[in-house]
């Protein structure tokens, strides 16, 4: 449910005179770093959690693992801004600015660890999830965006872009399938795929207008 959504049902529920239902306790974690003016997580497992974290003008691919204090840096080398949005076991995905270029990027819990994903011939690239030692994502070839997948190595690139799509991208996996969306006949289409091009499944709903997979 969306915030506003909340806002509106809570608002309706005082005008009707309802008794609001009591609500499960919780607590918050504040994991922004000291000297930080802004972050964000993306994403999580039990032990960990990863975004983003801007000490300066550009931002800084995180790691925490449950606390501000145990922030981990994992900004490359030369790198001006980098994000982290996936994290399976101890290994991190996302994308960093190298050279002036949007790389995906692999981490392995250090900005030492840091491997470039960044397919041959690609104009920009970026890394979304991992799954069970791959990651996916999409990379930009001639101005257009192809989703692909990576098992990790920049080698390892494989096309998810199907033949008929003029833009494409991969933005979730689990299972040997990954999830995104792609541009067909002009028309955003949720996507599946099992590993290929040839592969894909289009999900759009009939009678939408637009649609993704996430």
């Amino acid at each position: 449910m969306s915030p506003m959504s909340f806002v509106s049902l809570a608002a309706f529920a005082a005008l009707s005179g309802f008794t609001p239902l009591a609500h499960a306790q919780w607590t918050v974690t504040r994991l922004a770093p000291q000297g930080s003016y802004q972050s964000v997580a993306l994403a999580g497992n039990l032990a960990q959690q990863v975004g983003a974290t801007w000490t300066g003008s550009s931002s800084r691919a995180s790691l925490w693992g449950g606390s501000a204090a145990s922030w981990v840096d994992l900004n490359p080398a030369g790198a001006t801004e980098s994000w982290v949005s996936g994290i399976e076991g101890g290994q991190q995905v996302g994308d960093a600015v190298v050279g002036g270029v949007r790389r995906a990027s692999l981490w392995s819990g250090t900005a030492a660890s840091w491997v470039d994903l960044h397919p041959a011939g690609a104009g920009s690239s970026m890394a979304t999830d991992m799954s069970g030692g791959q990651q996916v994502g999409h990379a930009s070839f001639g101005g257009v965006s192809h989703a692909g997948i990576w098992s990790g190595t920049a080698s390892s690139w494989t096309e998810l872009h199907p033949g008929n799509a003029t833009r494409s991208m991969a933005w979730g996996i689990a299972n040997d399938q990954q999830a995104g969306e792609a541009t067909v006949g002009g028309v955003q289409r949720a996507s599946l795929w099992t590993g290929s091009a040839s592969s894909w499944v289009d999900l759009h709903p009939a009678g939408a207008q637009e649609s993704a997979a996430w």
